[in-house]
């Protein structure tokens, strides 16, 4: 009753649209949300109630059995804190725009140069394989590049395609002491694919790229992160940095720099922009850190919609024990944006105790969780399908396995595995992983 009063009185009192001298009309209103930055847009996002204001949280200390399934554990206990990057990056975005080419996903999409070569198997042998491809020659065997994280637009867009593709995103880490002669740390690189015919996958490498001010200049730097995991949800690529957190880059907001110099940012003696000789950067708006003081790591990471709000699932690679936690972030269902709370916190809806070691990557579809694992090392990897306190059920995977992706157009589970030689990036059938 209290909303339905203020909204009569807000309706015949002009004044409660304004702070003096009355209402905005229509179109007043229009030009002044016209005029208002993208930046403030995006840090505008309204703040919900801190739900763990009141919660004297520790790091969760439990007893774990190996294959019992996923131990809930307190979700308050992991919270993240917004960097506020927005504005900046935005200013520094819309200042390198001013001196280079934009470029759309849909652009790059119709300038792929580079040529994926199909596989009818995978090693490993996982059940169900409906397509798989092998990077082309200097890719499938570089040492210093190293792919990792995996989304695809099948649970990124609206019907699951760009431009009628399928396309698929694949991170790969550099490298620096394996590039002998090589003195510049390169970041990461992300494949961009379209794989919507088996047979004829295309793709093209684009760097990330941080914005910064040099010199009272425009400029941007390599992101030095391991990038294990990726989520694409609509405008905005998710990638994980294993002590910090969530670096979230901006696909709408794309730029082409020159080629031929192997250096990245602005080169003053020439006025160009390069970026180690690819075509390409994908600019970063913000960084959502971690605020625990539980030492959490981002190790990979994938998108679930069949949440409410839907969210992110993080999760940490240990070596040493079955201790690995998982953490679900909500997001904002109309922007994909972090859905953060008073303060510019982020906290998990949910937070698990894994019970699996050398995990990999992680994804969940209506409460099934699968967990791929390295377990054990250099050995045939294994992907655990699991659920909170249920026993845990084993499926044969790909070796040196990887990120997880969904694809609910086809039901399908993406993976792909990184060893020099032997890298598949490929889907199954989920149908064919369940066993009970």
């Amino acid at each position: 009753m209290r909303s339905s009063l203020l909204l009569f009185v807000c309706l015949i009192i002009p004044a409660c649209d304004s702070d003096v001298g009355g209402a905005l009309d229509a179109g007043q209103r229009a030009d002044v949300d016209a005029s208002a930055s993208e930046a403030d847009a995006m840090s505008s996002d309204v703040l919900l109630p801190d739900p763990c204001a009141e919660t004297i949280a520790q790091c969760p200390i439990a007893t774990v059995s190996e294959g019992a399934g996923l131990l809930p554990v307190d979700r308050c206990a992991f919270p993240m804190q917004a960097r506020d990057t927005w504005g900046t990056n935005h200013t520094l975005i819309e200042s390198l725009s001013e001196q280079l080419a934009t470029a759309s996903l849909s652009d790059v999409l119709t300038d792929l140069n580079r040529v994926g070569i199909a596989s009818s198997t995978v090693a490993g042998n996982p059940p169900g394989l409906q397509q798989a491809f092998r990077w082309q020659a200097g890719d499938e065997n570089v040492e210093y590049w190293i792919p990792q994280g995996i989304a695809t637009s099948a649970n990124a867009v609206d019907g699951g395609r760009v431009d009628n593709k399928h396309v698929a995103m694949v991170s790969w880490y550099y490298k620096l002491e394996s590039d002998e002669g090589s003195q510049q740390e390169k970041g990461v690189r992300i494949a961009i694919a379209d794989t919507t015919d088996p047979d004829n996958v295309r793709y093209r490498f684009v760097l990330l790229a941080e914005p910064i001010e040099l010199d009272g200049q425009a400029s941007f730097k390599a992101v030095n992160v391991h990038a294990g995991g990726l989520a694409w949800v609509g405008d905005y690529l998710y990638v994980v940095h294993t002590g910090v957190g969530l670096r979230i880059f901006d696909l709408t907001r794309m730029l082409r720099v020159s080629t031929g110099v192997d250096t990245i940012g602005f080169d003053a003696e020439s006025t160009n922009y390069y970026a180690h000789n690819y075509a390409y950067v994908l600019p970063q708006v913000e960084t959502i850190a971690h605020a625990s003081e539980c030492a959490p790591r981002y190790s990979f990471l994938s998108v679930d919609r069949t949440t409410e709000p839907m969210s992110l699932l993080s999760g940490e690679y240990d070596a040493t024990s079955v201790g690995a936690r998982l953490h679900r972030w909500p997001l904002h269902a109309d922007t994909g944006r972090p859905a953060l709370v008073e303060g510019m916190r982020l906290y998990p809806d949910e937070a698990f105790i894994s019970g699996q070691s050398h995990l990999q990557g992680a994804l969940s579809v209506n409460g099934t969780y699968y967990l791929s694992s390295s377990e054990p090392p250099q050995g045939a990897g294994v992907l655990y399908k699991t659920a909170p306190n249920t026993p845990t059920v084993n499926r044969p995977w790909n070796d040196s396995p990887e990120d997880l992706a969904y694809d609910p157009q086809r039901n399908s589970i993406w993976s792909l595995s990184e060893d020099a030689g032997q890298r598949f990036v490929f889907r199954v059938n989920r149908d064919d992983l369940q066993t009970r």
